[in-house]
Order: C-alpha cells, then structure tokens, then sequence
C-alpha cells in the first residue's frame, strides 16, 4: 500500500531534507526510522526539499510497503524511533496514483523574521533577526508586487537546475503575530532559494535600502545580481502543500 505522512521538524541539525552521502538529513532519519519499524529498505518521497537549516511546519511525503497494518500506526511507531525534532504528524493509506511531489498544486512557505538591534536567544535558529527601524508597512506594501505569474529568474539561486522560472504567485503578504514578523507566500512552484531572497529584497526595502517598487523593478530584469540578498535559513518553513 502507500502511504502518506506529514511531517514537521526543525533543520537546525540537518542538512535539508534530501539524503546525501556522509550527512545528516530529514529524509535520512526518516527513512532509517522506517526501515526499523518494517523490516523493509522503504523509500521516502516529499513534495520537495528543504535546504539545510531551513524547518517545516507540515512536510507531506509518502512511500511504499508490503505491509497491511493500519496506516495510522506509522505515527507512533516512527515517532519511537526518530529524534524529538522530527514527528509525523499523520499517516493515512492514500491511492497508488498519489505522489507527494507530482500531485501537489500549491505550497504556502512562511519567513520569520524579529526587529532587534541585538540578537535574541530565545529566536535563536527560529527566526531571522532585522534592524530595529525595519519598516514593516513599506514591506508589507512591496511584498505584494510578488503576486502574479512572474519569470522570478532574479529570485533564483544561481547553480539552479530548472527548465523554467516562470511561477505564480497567489499569495505574498506580511502579517505580525506575537512581536515577531511573517513574511506568507504561496505559489504553484517554487525555484531555489526563492523565498529567501524574496525575502533579503523586502528586508532591504524596509530598512530604506530601495523604493517599494523595486520589486516589479527586479523581476523585470530578470537578473538575480539585483536581488542581491539571501536572508538566513533560519527564518523559513516550509507551512503547507496543497493537493
């Protein structure tokens, strides 16, 4: 049968989700965790990797097993086996046609961020810290030119593998919860790092460094030397995938 799991961690530890020779990752525990449980060399698949540091609130993947327990047993049973930063959340039998990855219509990440002026324990790998004076109305106004189809070519990491920047996105708001800020945006695809450095770009607006504007200015060109920044790790999670 196959199975669904969601799943939330902090990456602090880990290399990102995807197993890599010689690291420490998500999908490495997770799948160490499962093989324990069932005897069987089980591959994981998730709607998408998460790089190193980065967290997520509600990753969603699933597998294969020859097994016919009640999917629900995933839960605890892996849970007993994986570190206290890693939980599964839920698991359920899902049809063989489901792919974690392919069947996904949508993701919604979110960016924390805190205005200090010195850095704070207490957000310490949780949050990404940003200068006092940080013009949350100037970001919230800016981060609505992301919404749209865009190409966001100037929003991707330079070593990317993709046949297309083009993507749209659907949601691109800063909300405050709690003292902290949220940077929340949601899309029908992601390009590495994109989020991260939508984000440094809405930092440095904020903090006088462009115009609002600059935003529509920047994925114009197309040209991701103009974008410049790409905010910390830390601050991102992966919120939730849409099927």
């Amino acid at each position: 049968m196959r199975v669904r799991l969601d799943i939330d961690y902090i990456g602090t530890a880990y290399a990102g989700w995807q197993v890599q020779p010689g690291m420490r990752t998500v999908q490495g525990e997770v799948e160490r965790a499962l093989n324990a449980m069932t005897g069987e060399e089980n591959r994981v698949t998730a709607s998408g990797r998460t790089d190193a540091g980065v967290h997520a609130i509600c990753q969603t993947a699933h597998f294969d097993t020859s097994k016919t327990w009640d999917a629900a047993k995933f839960v605890g049973g892996l849970n007993s086996y994986l570190p206290r930063d890693i939980r599964i959340l839920s698991a359920y039998e899902v049809p063989d046609g489901f792919h974690a990855r392919y069947s996904a219509k949508c993701k919604t990440y979110e960016y924390v961020m805190y205005r200090s002026d010195r850095e704070r324990a207490v957000y310490l790998e949780r949050a990404a810290r940003i200068p006092e004076g940080a013009d949350t109305e100037k970001m919230r106004r800016a981060a609505g030119y992301f919404i749209g189809t865009h190409d966001f070519a100037s929003f991707c990491a330079a070593d990317a593998d993709t046949k297309t920047s083009v993507r749209t996105v659907t949601r691109s708001d800063i909300s405050l919860r709690d003292g902290l800020i949220v940077f929340t945006v949601t899309s029908d695809g992601f390009l590495y790092n994109m989020v991260r450095i939508m984000t440094g770009l809405l930092i440095r607006i904020a903090t006088g460094g462009e115009p609002e504007y600059a935003v529509s200015e920047v994925i114009a060109a197309r040209d991701r030397t103009l974008a410049r920044d790409t905010a910390p790790a830390c601050g991102l999670y992966l919120k939730k995938v849409y099927y």
